[in-house]
């Protein structure tokens, strides 16, 4: 295994995941926050789940993005587990149905699952939901089962 300067493991995993899958992946270099979808999203949806997420306690830029449309199950679980989040979100079907072959689990549309004890929720089409107010908070409370980070600060 190759070692940084500083001698931290991981900073070398996720290093190596950056080389591997960099042109499926943009956003915060180690989010806490993988979100996969199959296609880019909006800048619109960007927006809402880093203010999201921002809300939870996770800070700004707390995502890291990942656009599975050609990935396989194996090198999605592989660049998932080489950015070790701390919770994930799939933000479309085709996403969460790759996410569920990657994981031999199912990833339930709608709901709050664990993935090797990441909270990870799902959405059919999280696009779909900016469009009304009532829509966002549909959103909302689901995003809201994943885990609070840290204290908010005013």
């Amino acid at each position: 295994m190759k070692k940084t300067m500083s001698g931290n493991k991981y900073e070398v995993a996720l290093d190596e995941t950056w080389e591997l899958f960099g042109p499926y992946m943009s956003g915060s270099h180690a989010g806490l926050c993988c979100v996969i979808s199959s296609e880019p999203l909006s800048e619109a949806a960007v927006k809402a789940l880093d203010s999201s997420l921002t809300a939870l306690g996770y800070g700004r830029e707390a995502c890291t993005y990942v656009i599975s449309g050609d990935l396989d199950q194996q090198a999605l679980f592989v660049l998932v587990e080489g950015l070790d989040p701390i919770c994930i979100i799939a933000a479309d079907g085709k996403s969460a149905a790759l996410l569920g072959q990657a994981y031999h689990l199912a990833v339930p549309s709608g709901k709050a699952t664990r993935l090797l004890g990441r909270t990870t929720v799902s959405f059919l089409d999280f696009e779909s939901l900016l469009e009304t107010p009532q829509d966002k908070q549909i959103a909302w409370a689901l995003l809201k089962k994943l885990p609070k980070f840290g204290e908010k600060r005013g």
